[in-house]
């Protein structure tokens, strides 16, 4: 009787064991891009720290999506050192979102020395892969001279029909004239 009790006893240990396996398994074996998945439901909720967590686990796996969240999370926390850290390892796998923002980061000199030519080298890399605020960087870059480039309409105007082609709804603002308004003609 006592054999049968512990056997019984066993069993039951072995039954709930093997249950919670099944439900602790699928977060133990997670790639990155389920804990990316799982980080932004975290983050919906409002739990940073638990996001936080699993998007460091999954760049720290190589996984570029969560490099580039991580690395955006830590650009507005002024972890800048960090943030920069980040967004070059995805920018290095070709990640545009990447490119962009280590651009960002080199254009403002957060985390990085300013340097006006990275910027514009890891934006323009962006944009070429049709990254939209890269692409609206060029362009803008190309109307006013910045970004280190010369002022040049027609590059101006090719990025802006890249960016309709991205973006059907965009439209342009409406160019005010200055001198016009100071005369009181537009209203």
């Amino acid at each position: 009787m006592k054999k049968k009790t512990m056997l019984e006893t066993g069993l039951k240990y072995l039954g709930v064991g093997m249950v919670l396996w099944a439900l602790i398994t699928p977060w133990a074996v997670a790639g990155p891009e389920q804990d990316t998945e799982l980080a932004e439901k975290e983050f919906a909720r409002g739990d940073l720290l638990a996001s936080m967590g699993l998007w460091r686990k999954a760049a720290e796996q190589g996984y570029a999506p969560a490099q580039v969240r991580l690395a955006d999370i830590l650009d507005k926390a002024e972890e800048d050192v960090e943030a920069a850290d980040w967004y070059r390892k995805a920018a290095v796998q070709g990640n545009a979102a990447g490119e962009y923002g280590l651009a960002q980061m080199y254009l403002k000199g957060e985390g990085v020395k300013k340097d006006v030519e990275q910027a514009r080298f890891y934006n323009l890399r962006a944009a070429e892969k049709g990254y939209l605020e890269a692409v609206v960087l060029m362009m803008e870059a190309y109307r006013s001279g910045g970004m280190g480039v010369a002022v040049d309409i027609t590059q101006a105007d090719a990025w802006e029909a890249k960016l309709i082609a991205l973006s059907p709804g965009y439209k342009r603002a409406p160019v005010i004239d200055k001198e016009k308004d100071k005369k009181g003609g537009a209203k």
